[in-house]
């Protein structure tokens, strides 16, 4: 008969309550076959990985140099004078290389602590043995595509899974649900963004049920909320050796000091998110995309882009647990003078009138935050900075 859903609790990390359940907790194995406990099989999958995983960021780099110099020969090769000068300008101002920030195990182990703080908070509908060992190899799997490139990640994971999954997950329905569930972390699938919906509702599988929706919505957000400073490359931006279309995405996750969920004076959950940064980069312009972007900026488009998928991912989560809001605290700190700070604060939740965060300016929520541009102003003139 199969179990209920067990309580993850507080402070425990999702890896370490899978390894707390014994074989009944699992579908049936034959170990004079050779056949591995669940637990286990994790835990060789993980440690298969690991080669990979210290090179996710050198192999995107490389497939990035790749695929320019393929665009470059094409168009030297087949435009004439006029078109070639413009198409290599547009390649160039694209920044076709990208210096990821970590993408590794140790990217892998913050979705896992992530992952674990949302389910500490479930009220109810907690997860089965079974489900969390499909989670835990999904979180594993999800960005080790990237070794390829960065274009389509999600999809390269079934030829990793294949080749370094097979000896210790040998069932393919089994390695089936775990590719899934990594490839709708994000992108598209047949051009749509809601990819979570491309999965059943749930699945039993050899007489269990594996709520995929909800574990692919807790991967996804895991996800989002995984970006801290911890994937900062703070080497390469202290010596200089980022590309500079790269670099802001750095200075964002080297910002963002703190990740927590919470509960606000309302008693309701929300996920609350603290950054710090210097005045001096907050002037500073960044190259995103050929184009110059200030890094408060970068900050409101990722709070908007998390917003969204806050409001995407809880239509899976809930019943389970709520997260109803996002409260930003952004301090830019004097650069010359550690008495001098200024603070701007925001909260994303749903109000009135639905409609998308990500489609409209950081002003549609609070019409008095000052914009990078007015922000550079604002210190400029309140602290004399040059």
């Amino acid at each position: 008969m199969e179990d209920d859903g067990v309580r993850l609790e507080k402070g425990k990390s999702l890896e370490n309550w899978l390894n707390d359940h014994n074989g009944t907790s699992f579908p049936d194995y034959v170990s004079e076959k050779s056949e591995r406990p669940y637990p286990e099989r994790y835990a060789e999958f993980k440690q298969a990985l690991l080669p990979i995983h210290s090179t996710v960021e050198k192999g995107a780099m490389a497939a990035g140099a790749i695929k320019w110099m393929e665009k470059t020969k094409k168009i030297m090769k087949k435009c004439d004078d006029t078109e070639r000068k413009q198409l290599l300008k547009e390649l160039i101002e694209s920044d076709p290389i990208v210096h990821l920030n970590n993408h590794g195990q140790g990217h892998v182990n913050k979705v896992i602590e992530k992952v674990s703080e949302i389910l500490h908070f479930f009220d109810h509908g907690h997860l089965r043995a079974y489900e969390g060992f499909y989670l835990l190899c999904a979180i594993q799997l999800h960005d080790i595509g990237n070794v390829f490139g960065r274009d389509e990640h999600e999809g390269h994971c079934k030829k990793i899974l294949d080749e370094k999954g097979k000896p210790f997950i040998p069932d393919s329905i089994e390695r089936k649900v775990i590719q899934k569930l990594a490839l709708v972390h994000g992108g598209a699938c047949n051009g749509e963004r809601d990819t979570i919906s491309f999965l059943s509702e749930y699945r039993t599988i050899y007489e269990r049920k594996v709520r995929k929706k909800l574990l692919a919505a807790l991967l996804r957000f895991g996800d989002e909320l995984a970006d801290d400073k911890s994937r900062a490359d703070r080497e390469g931006l202290e010596q200089g050796t980022i590309l500079e279309g790269s670099i802001i995405y750095h200075r964002y996750s080297e910002a963002l000091h703190t990740v927590k969920i919470e509960k606000n004076e309302m008693d309701k959950l929300q996920v609350c998110l603290a950054y710090e940064f210097d005045s001096d980069l907050a002037i500073q312009k960044f190259k995103k995309n050929g184009k110059d972007k200030f890094l408060l900026d970068e900050i409101y488009d990722r709070t908007l882009k998390m917003e969204r998928e806050r409001r995407y991912c809880m239509r899976f989560i809930r019943p389970c647990l709520s997260l109803d809001s996002i409260r930003v605290e952004i301090i830019i700190q004097n650069a010359k003078n550690p008495y001098l700070f200024d603070k701007i604060q925001y909260t994303l939740e749903e109000k009135g009138y639905p409609s998308d965060p990500a489609s409209g300016s950081i002003k549609g929520f609070k019409v008095d935050i000052r914009s990078g541009k007015e922000e550079m102003q604002h210190l400029r003139r309140e602290w004399r900075l040059q």
